[in-house]
């Protein structure tokens, strides 16, 4: 089977791309000109920006199915425009490319925050309020991936936890570039209580979890790709556990640490260099993101790396790698 991948050079694509090719299909990886990432070996390139309809059509050709896994994921860019235009925008060009089957990769944060429940893929938030143009863009894409499901077209949505694990510290690796940083006793202090529960999921059950979505999911099927909800203060406790080094001792407020990000974006509109955090994410952390994946085991075989286990390759990998600083 020919797959049109999106995505291939991300921090979770590239990982799926390089299933896909070990499972034996064959990729068209459609990479935005100048990417200084590569995608997979053994995948064939096509240049192109998933934002752009002809282009996406053009990688399309010849192709079975898609994995849509290309995604705007920042906390800020100059032109907000842009979110739109490859979180929206990219779905409906590789919905519009005329490929017969797509697997698209949402995030949990399209289904919205918990606050106390552990939640499911029917999960639904009254009045909702979107926290930044990322979490609002993929609200907006999970809902044209609805409709166009039931208009009929063969569609399956994955909403994976938050991927950590081995590969590229890009945005999307997030937590990885987390556990780099504690290592290097670089984490300023934790935020809030530190008690807020979200749903953590390592990156080759992630990976794994589209190639099965491929191969058994039912048209229209939704399933998350989790594994186990955990706090902050628990995960720093397991990396103490795994690396010996201390958990910070400060407590940021959740009013300080917004104030420092409000102080960042208003920097960031004047100079274009990215904030490392924006009152918006601030107001993401205030809340609770934990979901169950009880669907995509029982209906994919979908399985699940204990978190500790997970952070354990992670810290080996970055010190076989290394990419941590001596301390």
């Amino acid at each position: 089977m020919k797959i049109l991948l999106t995505g291939g050079t991300g921090f979770l694509g590239g990982r799926v791309g390089r299933v896909l090719l070990d499972a034996g299909h064959a990729v068209a990886a459609l990479v935005r000109p100048g990417s200084p990432r590569k995608a997979p070996e053994g995948a064939e390139v096509i240049e192109g920006d998933v934002a752009d309809a002809a282009a996406v059509k053009r990688a399309a050709e010849g192709c079975d199915a898609a994995v849509h896994s290309a995604a705007l994921v920042k906390n800020w860019v100059r032109d907000r425009g842009r979110f739109d235009a490859v979180n929206v925008g990219g779905l409906l060009n590789v919905l519009a490319s005329g490929v017969p089957r797509i697997i698209y990769t949402s995030s949990f944060i399209a289904l919205g925050p918990t606050d106390g429940a552990v939640a499911d893929e029917r999960w639904k938030i009254p009045a909702r309020v979107h926290h930044n143009d990322y979490e609002r863009t993929k609200a907006l894409a999970l809902a044209e991936a609805r409709r166009a499901a039931k208009g009929g077209a063969n569609i399956v949505t994955l909403f994976p936890g938050v991927v950590y694990g081995p590969g590229t510290l890009t945005d999307g690796g997030l937590v990885t570039k987390t556990v780099k940083d504690f290592m290097e006793r670089k984490v300023p202090g934790i935020l809030g209580k530190g008690d807020r529960r979200f749903c953590y999921a390592y990156i080759d059950d992630v990976a794994r979890g589209h190639l099965l979505a491929m191969e058994k999911g039912r048209p229209g099927g939704e399933y998350i790709l989790g594994g186990e909800n955990r706090t902050l203060i628990e995960l720093m406790a397991i990396l103490t556990r795994i690396t010996g080094t201390p958990p910070p001792k400060r407590k940021i407020p959740y009013a300080v640490a917004s104030l420092a990000g409000r102080v960042q974006k208003m920097i960031a509109n004047v100079t274009g260099k990215e904030p490392e955090i924006t009152e918006e994410v601030v107001a993401i952390y205030k809340r609770e993101w934990a979901y169950d994946s009880g669907r995509a085991v029982a209906d994919l075989g979908y399985t699940m790396t204990p978190f500790e286990e997970g952070l354990r390759r992670t810290v080996a990998w970055l010190r076989e790698n290394r990419l941590v600083e001596a301390r």
